[in-house]
């Protein structure tokens, strides 16, 4: 794979301006999905569906968009009919609709738009010596001719309908395979022949049609284009970037340092081969940089969900901002460092001001998606994604020890499963490993009562189930928790143990909150053992972690 392809020649500007500049502005948006995405799909559109998918574009903000071929099928003239015959284009939308530079074409093009309020009609004529020479058989001089006499028709055909507003769109096919100054002539002869009125421009879409050269050939074809032209006052300058080689977006915002005004594209890129640039991915890029975009992307996941069923074609689980996949980490370093940065956010925003998290660009609340599904556990990950979920899933902040000893069931249960983990099986593992409140003991009841003549000192009765009997025993300690483990010893069969470790938290923050309680007790050997406990109120939770934990060391 390499000598016997045919690489088209690149375009080689003598003076390349465009790289020392920025996007800074947001480019007029045209979305195509009911034309060039709709072409593309396994299993075109129903009428329900494009109307439906129609509705979805305008609730984003899209105020141009190219509803269909009207000339070419007996579906796509029909929904230009009913769009327009039951009032249903907003008025600050425009639609476009394609044709090919034919009579026949473009006279039942304007049959379709009959009665619109504003619209574009959007002419096309191939202008590569592949397909000049090869396809079609044409001369420049012949393509050239084709096109002015279909753009002096499509104007006589606007002006004999005086209550429409109908505007112009002209696209070279191939343009990146396209001789420049022949572009530049074509183009702009088409505008010469529009004769634009006053305040009127013409739409010169200069498309990627086949993507077969690196990014910045595209952006320096732009910048040499707009060099060039004669009618760059009556022109906007808009871009149709394909994906073959999968630069689609990069070649587009390239373009737009180059100076384009205007960028046609598809939702997640639905279009032919590889599809058209993502207007989803570009658009969010830009609003990363701090650019308005006038597009609505606050309920993206809802947005890829109804695209999904409309097109029944799938996104990709890792699609840049929309992918089900693309703000998770499995990775047990990339977690430890999300979790603490979740942990901080306030603080690191107001550090770097403005948001800044570990492998998080952008913030995905602002797409409609919540933080609680950004870690998500297999046999990779580490503590950090378990303490995660099970912070932002139970409300369950374990000690650091635990946590570590946690972490190698976990993993063990994935690598045998071979799977993701779901956050309730992590919980299930942590309760099945670390609650266990019958074996050797089971706890009945625990009364602690301050003696009369020393307040400060806890007198404990314990009633417990040891040994297939119910025995009680009592002690004193300087507290409930002592008094209860001093209890403990005496009972006929406990081993000598120690408490090392104790920790308290609540599950939530209201005042019915559930206590927990960690502890970790020592054998005579130095081996330890974690175990949990759960209760209307702390002392409840620690005494039956203690229970918990003697019963795993006992076991």
């Amino acid at each position: 794979m390499s000598s016997h392809y045919a690489i088209p020649k690149t375009f080689a500007p003598a003076q390349r301006m465009w790289p020392g500049k920025t996007i800074d502005r947001s480019p007029a948006w045209c979305a195509v999905d009911l034309r060039d995405g709709n072409q593309a799909l396994p299993n075109p559109m129903t009428p329900a569906q494009k109307w439906r998918y129609f509705e979805l574009l305008t609730e984003i903000g899209f105020k141009e968009i190219e509803i269909g071929f009207p000339s070419a099928s007996a579906d796509d003239f029909q929904f230009c009919r009913d769009l327009i015959e039951k009032n249903a284009i907003p008025d600050d939308v425009v639609i476009s609709v394609l044709t090919q530079a034919r009579e026949h074409l473009i006279r039942r093009t304007f049959e379709a738009l009959k009665g619109v309020k504003r619209a574009i009609v959007h002419v096309y004529i191939a202008t590569s010596d592949l397909h000049m020479g090869f396809v079609f058989g044409k001369t420049a001089e012949q393509t050239k001719a084709i096109a002015l006499e279909s753009v002096a028709l499509i104007r006589q055909l606007a002006d004999a309908m005086p209550e429409s507003r109908i505007g112009l769109e002209f696209s070279p096919e191939e343009f990146t395979d396209t001789n420049l100054d022949f572009a530049v002539d074509i183009c702009d002869s088409v505008i010469d022949t529009w004769n634009p009125k006053a305040g009127e421009k013409v739409v010169i879409n200069l498309p990627a049609t086949v993507e077969r050269h690196l990014p910045i050939h595209y952006a320096d074809m732009i910048e040499g284009y707009m060099a060039r032209q004669r009618r760059g006052d009556a022109a906007i300058i808009s871009l149709h970037a394909h994906n073959d080689m999968g630069s689609a977006v990069a070649a587009t915002e390239m373009a737009l340092m180059a100076g384009a005004h205007r960028v046609e594209g598809t939702l997640f890129g639905h279009g032919e081969r590889s599809g058209n640039v993502d207007l989803v991915t570009l658009a969010l890029n830009m609003q990363y940089l701090g650019i308005e975009t006038g597009l609505d992307f606050r309920r993206l996941e809802g947005i890829r969900a109804e695209i999904e069923e409309l097109t029944d074609m799938p996104v990709s689980p890792r699609h840049p901002y929309a992918g089900e996949l693309v703000f998770s980490a499995f990775s047990g370093s990339h977690q430890d460092a999300i979790h603490k940065g979740l942990d901080r956010r306030e603080e690191l925003a107001e550090h770097f001001g403005g948001w800044k998290l570990p492998y998080l660009h952008i913030d995905p609340a602002d797409l409609g998606r919540s933080y609680e599904r950004f870690i998500r556990i297999n046999s990779q990950s580490g503590k950090g994604g378990i303490a995660h979920v099970l912070s932002t899933e139970y409300g369950v902040r374990l000690p650091r020890q635990l946590l570590v000893d946690l972490s190698r069931h976990v993993q063990t249960f994935a690598d045998q499963q071979a799977r993701e983990v779901s956050a309730k099986e992590v919980w299930e593992i942590f309760r099945g490993i670390y609650l266990k409140p019958e074996g050797a003991l089971r706890l009945v009841n625990y009364w602690p009562r301050p003696r009369t003549d020393d307040p400060a000192t806890i007198e404990g009765e314990v009633q417990v189930v040891h040994r297939d009997g119910e025995q009680r025993v009592f002690a004193v300690g300087n507290g409930p928790i002592a008094a209860f483990t001093h209890a403990l010893r005496k009972l006929p069969g406990i081993p000598v143990f120690t408490l090392t470790e104790y920790e308290e938290d609540a599950l939530g923050t209201s005042v019915d909150a559930e206590a927990i309680a960690y502890v970790r007790l020592e054998n005579a050997a130095g081996e330890g053992f974690y175990g949990i406990g759960f209760g209307a109120n702390i002392d409840q939770a620690a005494v039956r972690a203690i229970v918990s934990s003697l019963n795993r060391m006992i076991g």
